[in-house]
């Protein structure tokens, strides 16, 4: 196996892996924590362990082939499983609701890829993510709930997981929260995954229309209820569908009391919420569970312990297995002198209608992720919304601000025409992230000052 140390800081290069209840996704990250590459595929249902084993090797295998990279040119590889595993073995103790069962994958994983491998809990790592680069990147303690088919927890304190005494630490989604309610995949009653999980939504669904109750999901999916995907749940509420409206508000009020929870028993600095559940519906979901949370009783001594949505969505869980995977190597992305930043370009030119970013001319508006990588802007995304290109919201900063940027610079136009809508405003608020809108000369002067994870929205006319 090639040396992590021989590496160049500029290749070192790694793989997470978040095992998911319906997918697998494998992102192949740079150390600064830029995606390079990235491959989906279905989590096998049913109860055999092989076929899961084979989804992840399929996985890896597919993004190394996007990008060529061979096995042993791997610095490490994180892996993050929905259950109680043993990162010190690599063996899964026990996964509820997924057939890895006392699979011993680190080692399996290791002899197949020829790179070290960090196996850890999928909510201790979407936290470990959080902290890193996500909505938590400025706090101190980081509680993260990721709710999604089941819900997973994780509090990072520091640089450091809280795990416990038995890897059995922050699993929030099994709290008890209604004494002989409905019975979780864990086994036990009345948890919170049991409650506000989306397999617990789809039950409570499918009971409801079993029960004689209508909704617009039997049209959206042919009436089959078996599964019922977030984007469905998303678009019943769009429609205001009584039924699926009324189960989610149970659900996010439930969210808000495991919220309340939670902050009276570790107060941490921030709860960040995540997963398919809350990316989807957080523009009904959210204020439900802010409500909750603000006419909390019981203050703390100071400011803080608020609720943020996260800033990685679906990144947030391969992010952190790859924050574990470089601890594993004594590379932690939490000590200062391991810290690396993206390489960002200069905008080197601005006029009336054309900007030039390095060596390269654009004759339109322009976008620059937090991985320094420049696109031309998708305005369709505020006209559809907006009727106008010169209005940015939640739909155009989903875009430009994947990756977690502290900030965020709008260059408005010469003569400052671009506005935020108030819905963006919030967006970045409940993300954390800062943003700097100046006329575009200046927005340009301060992005190329910057020497903060960043990302850019330039407009270059107006």
């Amino acid at each position: 196996m090639a040396a992590t140390s021989e590496k160049d800081e500029a290749q070192r290069l790694y793989i997470g892996v978040d095992v998911g209840g319906t997918k697998v996704q494998a992102s192949l990250v740079e150390e600064s924590g830029g995606i390079v590459a990235q491959e989906r595929c279905p989590t096998p249902r049913g109860d055999a362990p092989e076929k899961v084993v084979a989804a992840i090797e399929t996985a890896i295998e597919s993004v190394l082939k996007k990008v060529d990279v061979k096995h042993g040119a791997l610095a490490a590889i994180g892996v993050a499983i929905p259950g109680v595993v043993d990162p010190d073995t690599g063996r899964v103790i026990v996964t509820p609701n997924m057939g890895l069962t006392g699979v011993a994958i680190g080692s399996h994983l290791e002899h197949r890829f020829d790179a070290p491998i960090a196996i850890g809990n999928d909510g201790n790592l979407g936290a470990m993510g959080e902290r890193w680069l996500g909505s938590g990147r400025a706090a101190k303690s980081v509680l993260s709930i990721c709710v999604g088919t089941g819900i997973g927890s994780g509090f990072v304190q520091g640089g450091r997981l809280w795990r416990g005494a038995r890897e059995a630490a922050g699993e929030i989604g099994h709290i008890v929260m209604q004494i002989g309610g409905p019975k979780c995949g864990c086994g036990n009653r009345g948890c919170f995954e049991a409650l506000a999980g989306r397999s617990a939504i789809e039950r409570d669904i499918r009971a409801a229309v079993d029960a004689g109750r209508t909704t617009i999901l039997t049209d959206l999916i042919g009436g089959d209820l078996s599964i019922i995907r977030s984007g469905m749940l998303q678009r019943a509420l769009a429609a205001k569908d009584e039924l699926v409206t009324e189960i989610m508000r149970r659900a996010a009020e439930v969210i808000g009391h495991a919220c309340l929870t939670v902050r009276h028993l570790i107060d941490p600095d921030v709860i960040v919420l995540g997963g398919g559940v809350m990316e989807a519906c957080s523009d009904f979901m959210m204020p439900i569970i802010e409500n909750i949370v603000g006419n909390d009783q019981l203050p703390g001594a100071r400011a803080g312990g608020g609720v943020l949505l996260s800033a990685l969505g679906d990144d947030a869980v391969v992010l952190g297995a790859v924050a574990a995977a470089r601890k594993s190597v004594g590379r932690s992305p939490f000590k200062k002198e391991f810290i690396v930043g993206p390489t960002y370009p200069q905008i080197t030119g601005c006029d009336f209608g054309k900007i030039a970013v390095q060596e390269d001319s654009y004759g339109r508006d322009i976008c620059i992720g937090v991985n320094g990588k420049v696109k031309k802007r998708k305005k369709s995304l505020a006209k559809d919304e907006y009727g106008s290109s010169h209005v940015v919201g939640p739909r155009e900063l989903q875009r430009v601000c994947r990756g977690g940027p502290e900030i965020i610079f709008i260059g408005t136009g010469m003569s400052g025409k671009i506005k935020l809508a108030e819905e963006g405003q919030r967006y970045l608020d409940q993300r954390a992230i800062k943003y700097d809108m100046q006329p575009t000369p200046e927005a340009i002067k301060a992005y190329n000052a910057s020497t903060e994870r960043k990302a850019a929205l330039i407009h270059v006319t107006c």
